[in-house]
């Protein structure tokens, strides 16, 4: 992204862009031992972390990254059904309003905001070795001694290898250049690109190692779908591309609260790409170009 945009265009810098969609997640075993994760907005209140930094941990605290307001009493954790998939869903009041409606920024009258992360189109079928060296940014918090408080942790790297692991998951990860730090589970990997090309789960390692001594891996994006089609969760922009991908969970145009306005642009950009010789479509995946 251009971090000096013109006067036409204007854009905050990538990590000024996506900061507001994050979330700290402060937890607390049963032993009382504390932990930390992070969480991602992905429209309309519905957070995404990993599964094991909220599953039979009390939650503590959500601490937007800024301008965010969120409660506790709101927060309902959806689990995949699948107790392997290192995955949840937090239906909360999150909401950044405010910032989208009333900060504004000195001297820039015509800054884009955005207000919540688009998930990728890249089922696990297209995934193969062309996304090998492209060039992410992960998102967490991991502790930082002597900070007084939390802070959003943004690392750029690249993926350099794609993964089917024989034990854990049953999806494909992404091993990424970053290292692997505790505090970074269930934050979001973007693409230079900003959607989301999958989540922070695990440091892969042996002997028990400690985490930075692993690979940090990535979990993708399908069991993400999966997730939100089984609960009928249509978030935000998101909506679209689950329009997209409704045939692959045998989803109708009948499944969808969408307003007549927004099925006519939807078709008309469906009907469209009827027309799109699907050699360019295959030519797109080869080069890693699966932006929603």
């Amino acid at each position: 992204m251009d971090a000096s945009p013109s006067p036409r265009n204007q854009q905050l810098d990538f990590y000024s862009l996506y900061k507001p969609c994050l979330l700290c997640v402060e937890t607390e075993g049963e032993d009382g031992e504390p932990g930390i994760g992070t969480a991602f907005h992905i429209g309309d209140g519905y957070l995404v972390t990993a599964r094991h930094v909220i599953e039979g941990r009390r939650l503590v605290n959500l601490i937007p990254a800024s301008y965010g307001n969120v409660s506790l009493e709101s927060v309902e954790a959806v689990y995949p059904s699948d107790p392997d998939v290192d995955l949840a869903v937090l239906k909360t009041d999150f909401s950044l309003d405010y910032y989208t409606n009333h900060v504004s920024f000195w001297g820039r009258t015509d800054v884009r905001k955005v207000d919540h992360i688009e998930i990728g189109g890249h089922l696990n079928d297209w995934i193969d070795d062309g996304l090998v060296l492209m060039k992410v940014v992960a998102f967490g918090y991991p502790p930082i001694p002597t900070s007084p408080e939390p802070q959003v942790v943004a690392v750029r790297g690249e993926v350099n290898a794609v993964i089917d692991p024989y034990v854990g998951s049953k999806d494909p990860l992404f091993i990424i250049s970053p290292m692997a730090r505790g505090g970074f589970s269930g934050g979001p990997v973007l693409t230079e690109q900003g959607w989301l090309l999958g989540v922070v789960t695990s440091s892969l390692l042996t002997d028990h190692a400690a985490p930075e001594l692993g690979y940090g891996a990535v979990l993708t994006i399908e069991p993400l779908w999966e997730l939100l089609f089984e609960h009928r969760i249509f978030p935000a922009s998101n909506a679209d591309m689950m329009y997209d991908l409704r045939y692959a969970w045998g989803f109708s145009d009948d499944d969808f609260p969408f307003n007549q306005e927004t099925f006519r642009r939807l078709k008309r950009r469906e009907d469209a790409s009827v027309d799109t010789p699907t050699s360019t479509e295959a030519n797109r995946t080869e080069q890693g170009d699966l932006s929603p």
